[in-house]
């Protein structure tokens, strides 16, 4: 597949995925070519339109006319329903289709969408996930993950490296060990969230100021995800806006839970995480940041119990 020959569509336009690709059609634009996109809310698409994209009626007019197809989806579910709905328009086409899944997803669906296509051989499914917040999406900053057909792979790592700062193949077929290494990543992620609203706290409580333990993570752990989280708990902005909502959360740490358990370990951070975020979510607040679970503690609630 030359350069040339490649027709990209893109499905979702979440936070995640209009930032994605806005970089992409950025890329492409600057070789005379566009990209196609979908999403399920029409009002997403008026801004990457203004850059050039063509916005699709539906998502058989995506598979109708694109070889490559991105997915960036909320969850599970969306995923599941997409692509049922995906490869059976591919399995009327012999033109070989790549689908590259870059949702974080329990690793059985991963797994499972790939049983379903490998009755269709022509195509390819390659899971994708990455790790950023939305501004690092929009700055073509994020770190991505590949997995699945060595040779698609390839071919799509300009449109891949256009979005990212960092690419780290796994250099697997199996789909699933990427989803699971989101899962894994997430989990350093929320065990540092967990553990700076656990120190924050304790720091209020005992009347440490804010600002020289800001300069000291800065100095001591200079990295994204302990700077941006210290200093929004520190401001108690508990806005999702460049964030995570807690729901989403939920379903991530969800999943990597499961995980440990289906493999006969288990995560404490996670759960103590999860039982956070589980007592925000019945307070109403489930579309905060999951950075505000630090609220928890504030309050001295304790978190709900949560599920075995």
């Amino acid at each position: 597949m030359a350069h040339q020959d490649i027709r990209i569509g893109w499905i979702g336009l979440g936070e995640m995925g209009l930032g994605m690709a806005t970089n992409l059609q950025k890329y492409l634009s600057s070789h005379s070519q566009h990209l196609t996109v979908w999403n399920r809310s029409p009002g997403k698409t008026e801004v990457i339109e203004a850059q050039g994209a063509i916005v699709a009626s539906s998502i058989e007019e995506i598979a109708a006319n694109n070889n490559v197809i991105f997915t960036s989806l909320s969850n599970d579910a969306a995923v599941e329903a997409v692509y049922d709905q995906l490869f059976a328009l591919a399995s009327k086409t012999q033109e070989p289709i790549i689908f590259v899944e870059v949702s974080t997803i329990h690793p059985t669906v991963a797994a499972k969408n790939a049983e379903k296509l490998a009755a269709f051989p022509q195509h390819a499914y390659l899971q994708c996930p990455v790790f950023g917040r939305p501004p690092a999406a929009h700055a073509a900053q994020l770190v991505w993950v590949t997995s699945g057909n060595a040779e698609a792979i390839q071919k799509l790592t300009p449109y891949f490296e256009s979005m990212s700062r960092k690419i780290i193949d796994l250099k697997t077929t199996n789909v699933s060990s990427a989803s699971s290494f989101k899962l894994l990543g997430n989990f350093f992620v929320v065990g540092t969230i967990e553990l700076l609203a656990e120190g924050l706290n304790l720091a209020e409580r005992i009347n440490i100021d804010h600002q020289p333990l800001l300069e000291f993570i800065e100095a001591f752990f200079p990295t994204p995800s302990w700077i941006g989280y210290s200093q929004k708990m520190a401001e108690r902005s508990t806005t999702k806006a460049g964030g995570f909502a807690v729901t989403l959360g939920m379903k991530d740490v969800g999943h990597m839970r499961n995980l440990a358990a289906a493999h006969g370990t288990s995560l404490p951070i996670a759960d103590v995480a999860y039982g956070h975020m589980q007592t925000l979510k019945d307070q109403g607040k489930g579309d905060q940041d999951w950075s505000s679970l630090i609220d928890v503690l504030r309050e001295g609630s304790g978190p709900s119990q949560p599920p075995q």
